[in-house]
């Protein structure tokens, strides 16, 4: 037997020490999927500020906002029309979008510089397209094209994105060429709409990565412009501030399933408030009055022990009583013994009267009421004290 206890412990043992390792595990899994993405910012696109891993641009962020003559800030809202004052970043942008641009997103930059504000607009690096991607409606109304050049090989896999963009300007007369890469513009700028845009082409300065390994302050610098106020629209990579849960759950399309949870709680309700048979009527005279623990224990009795068997339960409880209820026991159990069973048929409670009075007289009394008794009921009466007689 001590064998199969130690075993069966071992075993137990075992179990919980998988059991254990599995709450490990899983913890370090959610850590993994959850808290790290967060903390790193991989959740979000690339050149977002909120992210801090190589690709992300959260350190260009904190450095601006390092700097005390500049105010930095993320834009969660919809744009609004910029003063002289501000720079908003735009960072992010896939290049190839460009070859499908509309009228009206050009319209909606253009309003954006109405108030004298500075407009920058940085492209993800690539590599260059297979086929050509011509941007027509932006070369017809800004006056620039998107080129490409072959970059050379650096080992980048198909689909990941270089460290260097194979993307250059070639800019019309109206722009002005802020940085150079092997004799090719990739940072462009040109007065628009009362303010400026800025176009950059290899954004890796930008990039936490950029900013560690080849920092260039002064393109930084010559984008930044004469603005004090400076925006980084987060807008576009889908990090929106809509100011509401309701909003929130309109567009994630949540309002049907919360309303379907509300009639789920609300018929829930409804069930355990009412029933759907109506109630029973209890009649004013068959209703069960309470009864306290004598009463209770009076009619357990009383579907216990028949009368005729009361006075012997009484006696056999009074001979197993100890303590000082058993004073005057060998004395009395005799004569009381003697009653009980010539007492035959009579009234239970004449014979516990009998019985109380044996108990309570002394034994000159106690003899004349047993003689009484018995010549009343027709019978002799025999006491166990003969020199009495």
């Amino acid at each position: 037997m001590p064998n199969a206890y130690n075993g069966r412990d071992g075993h137990r043992r075992w179990w919980w020490a998988l059991g254990l390792a599995l709450a490990v595990l899983l913890v370090w899994g959610l850590e993994q999927v959850v808290v790290t993405p967060l903390e790193t910012g991989e959740v979000y696109p690339p050149y977002s500020t909120l992210r801090s891993d190589p690709v992300g641009a959260r350190a260009l962020y904190e450095s601006l906002a390092e700097l005390p003559a500049l105010e930095t800030e993320r834009l969660y809202k919809a744009r609004t029309v910029l003063d002289a004052k501000t720079v908003l970043f735009v960072l992010g942008v896939e290049p190839s979008g460009w070859s499908s641009i509309e009228q009206k997103t050009l319209t909606e930059y253009e309003n954006l510089l109405a108030g004298g504000g500075r407009l920058v607009i940085a492209f993800l690096p690539v590599n260059a397209p297979t086929r050509p991607l011509v941007a027509r409606v932006v070369e017809d109304r800004w006056h620039v094209a998107l080129a490409y050049r072959k970059a050379p090989g650096e080992g980048i896999s198909e689909g990941s994105m270089p460290r260097h963009s194979a993307l250059y300007f070639k800019p019309g007369g109206e722009w002005r060429t802020l940085s150079e890469k092997d004799g090719a513009p990739v940072a462009v700028e040109r007065n628009l709409g009362g303010g400026a845009v800025v176009l950059v082409a290899d954004s890796y300065p930008l990039s936490n990565e950029g900013l560690r390994d080849a920092r260039d302050a002064d393109l930084i610098a010559k984008l930044a412009g004469p603005a004090r106020h400076i925006l980084f629209d987060e807008n576009h990579f889908g990090v929106i501030e809509t100011g509401s849960v309701a909003q929130l759950m309109e567009k994630y399309h949540l309002l049907d399933a919360a309303a379907m949870l509300a009639l789920a709680a609300a018929l829930f309700l409804w069930r355990s408030a009412s029933s759907f048979l109506p109630p029973r009527e209890v009649p004013p005279e068959s209703a069960v009055a309470g009864r306290d623990s004598l009463e209770g224990l009076a009619a357990l009795l009383r579907r216990s022990v028949t009368e005729q068997e009361l006075l012997d339960a009484c006696y056999a409880e009074w001979v197993r009583t100890p303590g000082s209820a058993r004073v005057g026991r060998d004395r009395h159990a005799r004569e009381i013994e003697d009653e009980i069973t010539r007492a035959g048929k009579r009234d239970p409670v004449e014979r516990y009267r009998a019985v109380c009075e044996i108990l309570n007289a002394s034994p000159r009394s106690r003899t004349k009421a047993l003689t009484a008794r018995g010549a009343t009921s027709g019978g002799a009466i025999h006491t166990r004290d003969r020199g009495q007689h």
